[in-house]
């Protein structure tokens, strides 16, 4: 039973299992932890909540009224996105995935088919290949999140490299931003820098978890 924040720190919930954790203080070893627990998740619980979790991105009216979606490419035992991919292109939006500059930043680059367009990059994530041109940020509509872990403000903890920390504050203000997490990886609060910047909801297997109005 959850009591306080610190009891929810202190707790990952893979299926229907509790794993205890350490207290972490730090955002790095909050992060580093959360990994290798997510990694824990069983591939066939990860396929099937991340199909719930997509059904539900795939329905909202966000995603509906879009014109320009920006999806991350799952890799890993992240939420997968090639559902939310694969059917914004056959609706006939304009798909953007992420392009990673290192050390500098990320682009939106458009595709128009995520077998024929993608190629292995940095990180060692299928991103565009470099004949292909992003596009400004205040063209994108919605912005599909990825992220470790997530608390219920919104805010998030990626990979470290800060490249949705900058690229998040350039969208403009009609811009709908959505986290895609399994259950387990939502924290009630996460320590916050100044520059951190929330989503607008966060879509998990078991829940929608809203900030800003739907």
């Amino acid at each position: 039973m959850v009591q306080n924040n610190k009891t929810r720190m202190d707790e990952f919930i893979t299926s229907d299992k509790i794993i205890p954790k350490n207290n972490f203080e730090t955002k790095d070893e909050i992060r580093r932890k959360s990994k290798e627990l997510r990694n824990l998740i069983d591939i066939n619980i990860i396929t099937k909540n991340s199909d719930i979790i997509q059904e539900k991105v795939l329905n909202h009216s966000w995603f509906e009224q879009s014109k320009t979606v920006f999806v991350y490419v799952s890799t890993g035992s992240e939420v997968r996105t090639s559902n939310i991919i694969r059917m914004a292109l056959k609706k006939g939006k304009n798909v953007c995935v992420p392009r990673v500059i290192p050390g500098i930043k990320m682009e939106a680059v458009p595709i128009s088919n995520i077998e024929k367009d993608l190629q292995l990059g940095f990180y060692n994530i299928m991103e565009p290949k470099p004949c292909l041109l992003p596009i400004k940020e205040e063209k994108i509509d919605l912005v599909i999140v990825p992220g470790l872990a997530f608390d219920r403000r919104g805010f998030r903890l990626g990979y470290g490299g800060g490249y949705y920390d900058k690229y998040l504050p350039l969208l403009s203000s009609t811009c709908k931003t959505i986290g895609v997490a399994f259950h387990s990886q939502i924290f009630e609060a996460l320590p916050v820098d100044e520059h951190d910047k929330a989503v607008m909801m966060v879509i998990t297997d078991r829940e929608i978890i809203a900030y800003f109005g739907t």
